[in-house]
């Protein structure tokens, strides 16, 4: 495994992130001790990179990282991110979840379905005092005293409250609740506004081999103001098409700015995969 500083702080990430957005969902297709499983031996592995969100899995993906890492908080680095909300139907689904999940897992047309309805019960909310309270329950959930990293969840770029979001931030952190925070964006364009931003530490991105070079002057100016770099989405269906998991990510890996690289999993298998794809990527050997 390797590992790459994150940006000015003192992180230092496994450049293979665990992207945990489906381990506990209603969708998820593997039984959760299954999932425990790959968590633990992505960690074993030398995983020590693991991207949540309070609302993956109506909370349950934080609950599963703070049962199996809470303990480990000089050797695992957990992000989590807050904004966005899917109201009171979050419970509901958490509550019927253990019922119907095992039978999801063999269907995947209703797994597409519920994805689906899933993005059209989204919402945002930014509102100070919500995300302070969301922060304090992921803090709950993750069963820790701080948050490594803290990201707001696809922020629109002319968020009113902006200076009144990030006031409540620099406080969370200055009290020892979040050791840093940025914020995951839509588009790299996104990226581009809230850079200027002096208190972020990190920016999360959506990026694949399709459309790194326009990322570049975005990596670039990250890289000059000491901001970490998270890529997500790496393995969006064009970036495999006419090639391998190993193609599709050494263009990212060859980027010095990219901090960590996401890949959700959800079993050993798939984990097996994506470690010899890291491991025999031609830019593996050049991570510093």
């Amino acid at each position: 495994m390797f590992y790459r500083r994150l940006g000015k702080t003192d992180l230092e990430p496994s450049v293979l992130g665990f992207g945990c957005s489906t381990i506990a969902s209603l969708a998820t297709r593997h039984s959760s001790v299954e999932v425990e499983s790959t968590l633990l031996e992505a960690r074993a592995s030398g995983v020590t990179f693991f991207d949540t969100a309070d609302v993956y899995g109506q909370g349950d993906s934080e609950r599963m990282l703070g049962k199996l890492f809470s303990h480990q908080r000089g050797g695992v680095i957990i992000c989590t991110k807050a904004g966005l909300t899917v109201g009171p139907v979050e419970g509901l689904i958490r509550f019927v979840k253990p019922v119907v999940n095992p039978v999801m897992r063999h269907w995947s047309t209703a797994r597409a379905a519920t994805r689906q309805a899933r993005g059209h019960q989204e919402r945002q909310c930014f509102d100070p005092e919500y995300l302070s309270r969301r922060i304090d329950g992921s803090l709950r959930r993750l069963n820790v005293d701080w948050i490594d990293l803290f990201l707001l969840h696809n922020p629109p770029v002319d968020l009113p409250q902006r200076e009144d979001v990030l006031n409540v931030l620099t406080r969370l952190r200055k009290q020892g609740k979040l050791r840093y925070y940025g914020v995951s964006c839509r588009t790299v364009e996104d990226a581009h506004r809230w850079i200027t931003q002096p208190e972020i530490a990190c920016l999360q991105i959506p990026v694949d081999r399709n459309n790194i070079e326009a990322a570049i002057p975005l990596l670039e100016r990250a890289h000059a103001r000491g901001v970490g770099v998270i890529a997500r989405e790496v393995l969006a269906q064009g970036a495999l098409i006419n090639g391998s998991v190993d193609d599709a990510l050494n263009p990212l890996l060859q980027r010095p700015e990219i901090g960590v690289v996401l890949i959700g999993m959800t079993s050993r298998h798939h984990l097996h995969e994506n470690l010899l794809a890291f491991n025999t990527s031609t830019g593996c050997g050049h991570v510093a």
